[in-house]
């Protein structure tokens, strides 16, 4: 019986002792990594405006620019950590001596860690233990990076070896053929469309009767702007669009219902000011149900909002009804459904027209990306998971594309280190969501591939 109790208990401590080595430092975590960074990933999802429009853009001592400032103010970290605002002075002194602290009680948050690839990687700076004069060499350097559109490309197709991105134009949502990167494709906009009613409810460059007016398109009735909803998305996918986008679930809830045309009538006509709150929620129920089912006429796979920011009534859970009732449309559900990730991984195991996108959950909680990598791949084949940066400037996304190689490798070298999964399937499967996923779905992409002719990307091609 002793013999039995030691041959257990040191069975026990092995088996501790397997699990608390990092697999970070094994072979096979290298490999993968490696592998992964070689792959020309596909970013499905990202945000990064022409070069002029980048935001955060300050007066400084030298002049307008970008600085360290505007890193941290135009990423995620402001969300939820203080950061104080640039001086009036225009003195990055001035603005650090007070600065350096903010990032006190944000160092183990993912809205703080995210950047610091960038920072280490690009700039060879270990943010965490950054001297005064350490930071302000740095922000000149962001500023003479930011004299030159060269630096995205750089940086974008370079360092973070994206080969190309689907980006949602927020800065001008209609205006399909006015992206400034050849490296980057479009999406459909469409939360505006389901926001207003009336032609007061829109801003000019959103505007459904802005763009009605252009077509010589009349918009008389709810049909009529159904209508121009339609020719707005095969406009659209005609300028290379491959797929539509909302963010509705930052401003309502996701619990679309299938409402009749009359319903929806009611506040057909007058601004949202002039409506309860219960007709207009009926327009847009509509109006959504009306744009998925364009989605399957028109083969656009539609992109939607769903979980962290605005948290009350963004489970994907609640869409359920609605991907059931349209198994001709291709849903992808971003952002992994953060916190829900569980729920959203049986949504796709239960519903074939459905994917699933990470983007963004890597950036908001490195673990929970690592535990959903890793819970997803259980529950569905490895076609139907894709990624993206959505970030706004070049470091931003470098970072978060670092940070989703970072959790996949983990996820997976964990997986081959437990016998779980042969290591050639683990380079297969990070491929697969890194790059091929996004070019089963969007096959139009195919024809915009450049890095296998050799040929580097600059602002002059």
């Amino acid at each position: 019986m002793k013999s039995l109790i030691a041959l257990f208990t040191c069975a026990l401590v092995a088996t501790d002792a397997a699990q608390s080595v990092d697999v970070k430092q094994t072979g096979t975590y290298r490999r993968v990594k490696a592998h992964l960074d070689a792959t020309p990933a596909i970013d499905t999802h990202d945000h990064i405006p022409p070069f002029d429009l980048i935001r955060g853009r300050v007066e400084t001592e030298r002049g307008r620019g970008m600085t360290l400032h505007s890193l941290w103010q135009s990423s995620y970290y402001t969300w939820y950590n203080p950061l104080t605002a640039w001086p009036k002075s225009g003195k990055f002194d001035d603005w650090w001596q007070q600065a350096k602290h903010d990032f006190d009680n944000a160092r183990a948050t993912g809205f703080y860690r995210y950047q610091i690839p960038a920072f280490s990687d690009l700039y060879g700076v270990d943010f965490d233990t950054i001297s005064d004069e350490q930071a302000r060499t740095l922000n000149d350097r962001i500023f003479d990076h930011y004299r030159d559109r060269k630096w995205i490309y750089e940086v974008i197709t370079g360092r973070a070896n994206i080969e190309l991105m689907v980006m949602d134009p927020n800065w001008n949502r209609l205006g399909f053929d006015q992206l400034e990167y050849p490296f980057a494709v479009s999406t459909v906009n469409v939360t505006a469309l389901m926001r207003g009613v009336h032609t007061l409810d829109f801003d000019p460059n959103d505007s459904p009767f802005r763009f009605a007016a252009a077509e010589n398109l009349k918009v008389d009735s709810l049909d009529d702007y159904i209508a121009v909803v339609e020719r707005i998305m095969a406009v659209g996918k005609s300028k290379g669009a491959v797929c539509l986008k909302t963010t509705t679930a930052y401003e309502r809830t996701l619990d679309f219902e299938n409402v009749s045309k009359e319903r929806a009538e009611k506040a057909w006509g007058r601004p949202r000011v002039q409506s309860p709150a219960e007709d207009i929620k009926a327009f847009q129920d509509y109006v959504m149900w009306r744009i998925v089912e364009l989605c399957a006429k028109l083969d656009l796979p539609f992109q939607i909002h769903t979980g962290h920011a605005r948290v009350q009534g963004s489970n994907p859970m609640l869409l359920l009804d609605m991907i059931a009732a349209n198994p001709k449309t291709k849903f992808i559900l971003f952002h992994g459904g953060y916190p829900w990730v569980g729920e959203t991984g049986a949504i796709v195991t239960r519903h074939k027209n459905v994917w699933i996108d990470s983007v963004w959950l890597p950036t908001i909680s490195p673990t929970m990306a690592k535990r959903a990598f890793q819970e997803w791949l259980e529950v569905m084949g490895s076609n139907r998971i894709m990624w993206g940066a959505d970030a706004h400037h070049a470091e931003g996304i470098y970072a978060a594309t670092e940070v989703t190689r970072r959790c996949l490798a983990e996820a997976l070298a964990e997986k081959v280190e437990r016998g779980e999964v042969r290591e050639e399937h683990a380079l297969r499967i990070g491929r697969q969501i890194m790059r091929d996923n996004a070019l089963e779905l969007f096959p139009s992409l195919k024809q915009k591939l450049w890095k296998h002719t050799g040929v580097k990307m600059t602002p002059a091609n």
